[in-house]
């Protein structure tokens, strides 16, 4: 039903069982959540995997790079993903209440009209949406 829901638990579920990457579905919106993700330190990289292996019809495969902070990969860069707005429950903040994240050290994503920001971006744009999720 939620495909950004079903990425958020594929990385849960990746880092539990302490794997490099992981592999999930494509869309828009998940590369621009990717990339915000990427920006902020929480993964390693991502990259589009468009060969005839991992392509369903139209669709291709995303293979998210995850990041480790000791080489035992004891700790993950995400300690959690938390999915905010859901189908059944949209979740919409302005701009005065857009959410701070563990004070700073976390970063909520929030759908805007210029696009997929960090809390910090949308309250310097001074733009407010839908909160899709928080990260720490």
């Amino acid at each position: 039903m939620d495909p950004i829901a079903d990425m958020f638990s594929a990385i849960k579920n990746a880092i539990m069982r302490k794997k490099d990457y992981v592999d999930v579905p494509s869309s828009r919106t998940k590369e621009r959540i990717l990339e915000l993700l990427k920006r902020e330190g929480f993964i390693k990289d991502w990259e589009k995997l468009e060969d005839e292996q991992h392509r369903k019809g139209t669709q291709y495969t995303l293979r998210i790079h995850l990041k480790y902070l000791d080489p035992k990969k004891e700790r993950s860069a995400i300690t959690n993903l938390v999915k905010v707005s859901t189908p059944g429950k949209r979740v919409y903040a302005p701009v005065k209440r857009v959410p701070y994240v563990k004070r700073g050290l976390g970063v909520a994503i929030v759908s805007t009209d210029a696009g997929i920001l960090t809390d910090h971006e949308a309250r310097s744009m001074k733009k407010g949406g839908e909160v899709i999720a928080i990260v720490w």
